[in-house]
């Protein structure tokens, strides 16, 4: 996988080579040594360097079945409000889909463009928007071979490992469980100073108030791997169907309320349990 990345973005490829040479490394296993030396190549062809150690990273997978409210952008923003710095990873999405940036856009929330307009945002909102296609341009070359090839990738798993920040603090939302092992492994080999890995046990690639979490955790350089559920955090466990959110309209009012911190049902205890998580990660005596 590691040569496959590398000819791609030092060879001028066809797009119907590209998607053969992905069909033809799809499926291989990859280790987290592997994973972890595509982490730093790529890393090493970041456009915009940028380093926020002391932030907290929050980001998904994004391959849930699931339609909801976008729990991490709504969780990076809470936090920004007490204080916490936060560096939000995302990108806008294709195919009809309802991601991180879009929701930012839709707030009102002017998208910086250079690392001036990062920091001063950072300072200001303790919130630095990291923009996926400004830091990482070069990723357009697997766009095409990735839609065509229509099943997920180790680029799924990817982004979460490349925070352009080089935050200390990750939160993970995984929906694949075969690769939660696979992502904390990597962190370690990459010297990240405490991450948690987290998944539903049913792909929602969060922390839940409707059944139990599954995480891995990274702390002292040591992994661990354990459960949530929803009263660990003070919470009383709900119905699936009471945190799901297929249109686009209703997500954004959801967003608004909760941002300023209007209790919108079930929508606000699922996001404020992240936030809590987010306090578990960075809270040193737990």
């Amino acid at each position: 996988m590691y040569n496959f990345i590398k000819n791609i973005l030092e060879n001028n490829f066809s797009e119907e080579d590209k998607l053969k040479m992905l069909q033809d490394v799809a499926t291989k296993k990859v280790t987290a040594e592997e994973l972890a030396k595509i982490v730093t190549y790529l890393k090493s062809k970041q456009a915009i360097k940028l380093d926020l150690p002391d932030s907290i990273d929050i980001v998904w997978t994004w391959w849930s079945w699931l339609d909801r409210i976008n729990t991490s952008t709504l969780t990076s923003l809470k936090l920004a409000t007490m204080w916490i710095k936060v560096a939000k990873h995302g990108n806008n999405a294709s195919s009809g889909k309802f991601w991180s940036f879009d929701l930012i856009e839709r707030l009102w929330y002017k998208i910086p463009t250079t690392t001036e307009e990062v920091l001063k945002e950072y300072e200001e909102k303790n919130i630095a928007f990291l923009y996926a296609k400004k830091f990482f341009p070069f990723m357009k070359e697997f766009a095409q071979a990735r839609i065509a090839y229509g099943k997920p990738t180790i680029f799924n798993i990817l982004w979460p490992l490349l925070c352009p920040a080089n935050s200390k603090h990750q939160m993970i939302g995984c929906s694949f469980e075969d690769k939660m092992e696979l992502m904390i492994e990597t962190c370690q080999i990459l010297w990240k100073e405490r991450v948690m890995i987290v998944r539903w046990e049913d792909w929602l690639d969060e922390v839940t108030i409707t059944w139990k979490t599954k995480v891995y955790e990274l702390k002292d350089w040591t992994i661990k791997d354990f459960y949530f559920t929803p009263d660990y955090f003070w919470f009383k466990e709900t119905k699936l169907e009471d945190i799901l959110e297929k249109d686009i309209e209703k997500k954004v009012e959801i967003a608004k309320k909760i941002i300023a911190w209007e209790k919108v049902w079930a929508y606000s205890d699922l996001v404020n349990i992240n936030v809590l998580a987010a306090y578990y990660l960075l809270w040193k005596n737990f």
